[in-house]
């Protein structure tokens, strides 16, 4: 009886394990370690091959966060709730931001410890796509195989939403790293089913406990790598009639549904952005949608993932490889992450659709590395289906030749066939992944940021002369309430057309002007709404009240978003106005 529960144990915590190389000398009966099977002369190539990666993808991302670019308006929004106590994180953001809350308390005791540079702030940031680096290498290791990790490692070291979150104050990348790190602590657990001695037994689903709840804590987005990672481990132990452990699994993750649930409600009761679904416009379908035009938003979803988030193409192309992914697993018995990584994308898919989450843009960067595993695993399942089929094809050739000829004839088609299938593997990474890598290459060498306001603002701070007024464009104001004071300015807005923000005052403005003899409107980065020619409309706008002095781009060759302009209104109205084609609704003084 205890050898076949031992049997069944080993079984049960071996099924979805990747096969472990075979052990040196194997090849025959002589131990001889020259007659080591190909996959083990392999061995230390693809070792190498991988640490050059890894070396690679880590010194890009460094590159990128040690930029220290300036903070831009999303990432502004959330540092100056860093401000708040700890406490008062919990309860709703300023600027209707949504953040979750033991990732502010990280950022906030960083900020504490080591002060507000850019560089600290973004600290978890890097550490975080660090993680997903090294956590994609190790998962596409174990569940695919050696080779297939250094493409994986290679798609993430060149994913442009990667690197561009390396250098944000944002939660994406550690929402990202927490993704893989359930998946892999889900396959941890599920090898341990079975096999459980003693204390043990309880203690591996208490750990499993407190990391799923530190795990929701961290990451809005953990819930749903959760949902999959538990059905996809209940499903194969319903399948084996393990009843017991099912239910020992469902209690240890009750706490983390409980408390992911208790979060999701308590940020519900504050207010979100307004318009916030049009910003991902694919990222979910119309309100009001039944299951036909639900049908009709899942290509435009999917074609915007992977032409966005992913920046790559043949988004068909990309999903067939990805279900095959999902088949190749099951048919190489890695069926437990077969149910996890599909079950994660189907999740994803089914937030989305339930207008929760939108699954577009940067909303969804926690799900490129799941899917650049399941490509990887597509592609190498075809492969090794073509080496089967070739290495079968060439056996049958050499059987009607002599032993010494067969064999040659054998291990040369063995050889033809494999270059002839790796070539055409390794063009289908090109053709999809091109735009990605080139745009990766362009932000390591010349990492670009988002706003150039603060230069700006840095600009106009050194040459104000006392008693100036110095106005700012009202989608610029958290910029300034968090630069500002470095420079002694203090945060008025301008705002010179109507919007849901504001409504434009010409009178108000006069009295803003006063008794000043010089003004400057420091512009950052535009709201996409906003004409790109904005600056020079606000420009024009003042030539009624003074003579303009300079505008100024920072710089013309590359942020065309923040500029300054400079009117003497001691001058008069400007005789020669700069000449802008006329548009009432973006204009608030009544030049037009």
């Amino acid at each position: 009886m205890t050898g076949a529960t031992s049997t069944q144990e080993r079984a049960d915590g071996r099924a979805d394990r990747p096969d472990e190389p075979p052990p040196a000398g194997s090849g025959g009966p002589s131990g001889d370690r020259l007659r080591q099977p190909p996959r083990d002369r392999l061995r230390w190539p693809a070792r190498i091959a991988l640490a050059v990666t890894l070396a690679a993808g880590a010194a890009g991302q460094i590159a990128v966060w040690a930029a220290g670019n300036w903070l831009w308006n999303d990432e502004t929004a959330i540092a100056i709730n860093l401000r708040r106590t700890f406490l008062e994180l919990t309860r709703g953001m300023e600027f209707q931001q949504v953040a979750p809350v033991g990732w502010l308390w990280l950022e906030k005791t960083l900020w504490l410890a080591f002060g507000d540079g850019e560089r600290v702030l973004r600290l978890p940031s890097l550490a975080g796509m660090l993680a997903v680096l090294v956590l994609t290498a190790i998962i596409t290791r174990r569940v695919v195989g050696r080779w297939a990790a250094v493409a994986a490692t290679a798609l993430i070291a060149a994913a442009p939403m990667i690197l561009t979150y390396v250098g944000e104050l944002k939660q994406y990348a550690v929402e990202s790293a927490v993704a893989l790190a359930v998946l892999l602590l889900g396959d941890r657990y599920f090898a341990s089913v079975g096999s459980r001695r003693g204390r043990s037994r309880w203690l591996i689903p208490v750990g499993w406990a407190a990391a799923t709840l530190v795990a929701v804590f961290v990451s809005l987005t953990a819930v749903l790598v959760l949902a999959a990672a538990v059905a996809g481990m209940t499903l194969l132990l319903a399948l084996r009639r393990r009843w017991t452990d099912v239910a020992v699994l469902l209690a240890g993750s009750a706490p983390a549904v409980a408390f992911a649930g208790y979060l999701i409600d308590r940020r519900r009761r504050f207010p979100f952005m307004p318009g916030q679904s049009d910003y991902f416009a694919d990222g979910t379908p119309p309100a009001g949608s039944g299951p036909v035009d639900i049908l009709a938003w899942l290509p435009r979803m999917w074609s915007s993932f992977v032409t966005v988030t992913l920046d790559w193409r043949q988004p068909l192309l990309v999903l067939l490889l990805a279900v095959a992914g999902v088949a190749v697993l099951i048919w190489r018995r890695r069926s437990l992450w077969a149910a996890m990584l599909g079950g994660t994308l189907l999740v994803a898919v089914a937030a989305a659709a339930a207008r929760g989450l939108p699954l577009a843009d940067r909303v969804a960067t926690w799900l490129i590395a799941p899917t650049v595993i399941l490509v990887v695993a597509g592609l190498d399942g075809g492969v090794r289906l073509a080496l089967h089929a070739g290495t079968r094809l060439t056996s049958r050739v050499g059987t009607g030749l002599t032993s010494r000829v067969g064999t040659g004839a054998r291990r040369a088609g063995r050889v033809a066939v494999a270059s002839v299938v790796l070539m055409l593997a390794v063009a289908v990474l090109p053709v999809i992944a091109h735009p990605a890598a080139v745009a990766a290459y362009r932000q390591v060498v010349d990492p670009q940021m988002k706003d150039a306001g603060p230069a700006a603002l840095a600009d106009v701070a050194a040459r104000a002369q006392p008693g100036d007024l110095v106005l700012f464009y009202w989608f610029s104001y958290r910029m300034v309430v968090w630069y500002g004071p470095r420079h002694d300015l203090a945060p008025h807005t301008v705002r010179l057309y109507p919007s849901d923000h504001d409504k434009c005052d010409p009178q108000a403005f006069g009295e803003w002007l006063g008794d000043v003899d010089r003004v400057w409107y420091v512009h950052g980065r535009s709201l996409s709404s906003a004409p790109d020619d904005y600056p020079t409309r606000v420009a024009a706008e003042f030539a009624d009240y003074g003579t303009i002095v300079e505008i100024r781009d920072f710089p013309a060759d590359r942020w065309s978003t923040a500029a300054w302009a400079l009117v003497d209104l001691t001058a008069g109205p400007d005789p020669q106005p700069p000449v802008v084609e006329p548009d009432p609704e973006h204009a608030c003084l009544g030049r037009w």
